[in-house]
């Protein structure tokens, strides 16, 4: 084909479809008669008013346009007709019919003919029914009809032809009138009137619109609202008119318009109230589920966490206690290998002490040999004093009374060294099963390594208190494990002012031969051997550095 036979087959189509399009519309002007075209030619501009909130019949946009089914209606009848409709803006729905009552106006695009209407307007025939229902917000009345609306308020919009037709009909109905829909439905949803009565387009679409959840339909009305235009009443042959051009609408026009603006499709899934609280009901239960895995993960994270915790501190004291025994063995047998030949030592020094003038140099020399044999002596004693069993003499025992008695075996040390004592003993502390003899040996200990740590001008506080240990604190972390909450248990507390301990040697403290003293001053073993009597008393000692500087002893036993 060539390129002018291609362009006159594509002008052919263009004048075709040109011409379907015109002939629709000047092919109804055919129809017309001639004084209708004649009239029409007179009047080229119609004004019309409308309700500006009936969406999505009729309202104005954002933009301030006229939209809606009725204006695509509009749209339609003005290429039919030829003429042009311009818009004669009103507040409410009352107003407009006011404006065509008063000829401000020539025709109302959706209204009801009603007898009162009919004073004023002709009516088309109606072209977009509307189906009307009851809407309401309470959940108490099970059989709902207009007989039951008699008793109750009803909300109404002001000019709507709902108000007309039950004032009229239904005369003992009590109506609240409102301005416009949305207040209608705010005053049934919250309880002002008891039911509202409204077309469901409208209605449902502002329910959607302002979320309002809590109104339903109790019953649609077979009296559905069919809405013609209304024409002054001095213009019959325009009504003939727009009779002729609404007819000449065809059922599929019809469908495309009401289709655009009303949805018939189902709603969504999610829209759907009862599939809404099936999901927020799963939701809660996941949410639910989850809380309780996340609460039962920590608590066996944090039982976890005290297991592993008591775990290791059981194998440190099992390694503690291997360690000890291990030391125990080896001392006793150093000691009984040492004593022996510190005796003969001994022996051999005080005949020579005897044999030398006490003037002599040499005198003194023995002298210095005969210390060294003490101090020799005294570890050999401390060595077996750790490893020897232990034999307790149980009985009650009041603490408060064993650390008077062993400060009073101090006494002298302590005002050597010029060191004052503060007690805050309990006056009426339980009595424990024990033996006062070795606790006073571990009192005894524990004041003299504060007095050697004060030096002097110190300050030693003795403090006694018996109270439960609960679940979270810092007592139940120094019971070392011995304790558990809820037990009841007597604390001592010996507080100095000293120089306290390095932090990295606290740990090493009750180690057998460690010491903080200087070479020659101490062996070691004084708060081993406490340990191991306080340990035997199925109690704890712990010691650890003060925030105001010093050191601070905790002992803790169980009461009876």
């Amino acid at each position: 084909m060539s390129y002018r036979g291609y362009n006159i087959i594509l002008w052919i189509t263009i004048l075709f479809n040109v011409g379907i399009a015109f002939g629709t519309e000047s092919g109804f002007r055919a129809t017309l008669a001639p004084e209708e075209i004649a009239w029409l030619n007179a009047h080229p501009v119609i004004r019309f008013s409308s309700n500006p909130d009936f969406t999505p019949v009729e309202f104005i946009d954002d933009k301030g346009q006229y939209t809606g089914i009725a204006a695509d209606y509009l749209a339609l009848l003005s290429k039919r007709l030829g003429v042009t409709f311009e818009l004669v803006p009103a507040s409410d729905f009352y107003v407009a019919l006011q404006l065509v009552r008063e000829l401000k106006a020539d025709f109302l695009p959706v209204v009801v003919k009603t007898p009162q209407r009919a004073e004023y307007l002709n009516f088309t025939d109606p072209y977009l029914i509307l189906p009307s229902a009851v809407i309401t917000a309470r959940n108490d009345v099970e059989n709902w009809s207009l007989d039951t609306l008699s008793r109750m308020k009803v909300a109404v919009v002001h000019g709507f032809y709902t108000q007309e037709w039950l004032s009229h009909q239904y005369p003992e109905i009590e109506l609240v009138q409102t301005p416009d829909i949305q207040t209608a439905l705010l005053a049934t949803s919250f309880g002002v009137a008891d039911a509202m009565v409204g077309t469901l387009a409208t209605t449902s679409y502002f329910t959607s619109k302002m979320n309002i959840t809590n109104l339903r339909v109790a019953f649609q009305i077979q009296q559905n609202s069919e809405n013609s235009m209304g024409v002054r009443r001095d213009w019959p042959i325009f009504r003939q008119l727009l009779d002729k051009a609404l007819s000449s609408i065809s059922v599929e026009e019809k469908q495309a318009i009401t289709r655009a603006w009303i949805y018939l499709e189902p709603p969504p899934l999610w829209k759907n109230p009862k599939l809404r609280l099936i999901a927020l009901s799963v939701l809660a239960a996941l949410i639910g589920i989850i809380l309780a895995i996340l609460a039962w993960n920590r608590t066996l994270t944090r039982k976890v966490r005290l297991r592993t915790q008591a775990l290791e501190e059981a194998h440190l004291r099992l390694m503690q206690s291997a360690k000890l025994e291990s030391v125990g063995r080896l001392a006793a047998g150093v000691a009984h290998e040492v004593k022996n030949p510190l005796a003969i030592i001994q022996m051999g020094v005080d005949y020579l002490y005897g044999e030398v003038p006490k003037e002599s140099e040499a005198c003194q020399v023995i002298k210095d040999m005969e210390d060294a044999v003490q101090r020799a002596d005294g570890v050999v004693k401390g060595l077996l004093n750790f490893s020897r069993e232990k034999k307790l003499s149980m009985r009650q025992t009041d603490l408060n009374d064993v650390l008077r008695d062993s400060l009073k075996l101090v006494q002298y040390e302590l005002n050597h060294h010029n060191i004052s004592v503060e007690e805050k003993l309990a006056l009426e502390l339980p009595t424990i099963n024990a033996d006062p003899d070795k606790l006073k040996q571990v009192f005894i200990n524990l004041f003299m390594n504060a007095i050697q740590a004060m030096g002097r001008e110190g300050k030693l506080e003795l403090t006694s208190e018996c109270f439960r240990l609960r679940k979270e604190g810092d007592a139940l972390r120094l019971a070392n494990g011995k304790f558990r909450p809820g037990d009841r248990v007597v604390v001592i507390k010996v507080d100095d002012n000293g120089t306290g301990i390095e932090p990295e040697k606290v740990e090493k403290v009750f180690d057998p031969f460690f010491t903080t003293k200087p070479v020659g001053q101490g062996t070691g073993l004084g708060l081993s051997v406490s340990r191991n009597i306080i340990e035997l008393h199925g109690g704890a000692i712990n010691l650890r550095n003060r925030e105001g500087g010093g050191a601070s002893v905790v002992l803790m036993f169980k009461t009876a």
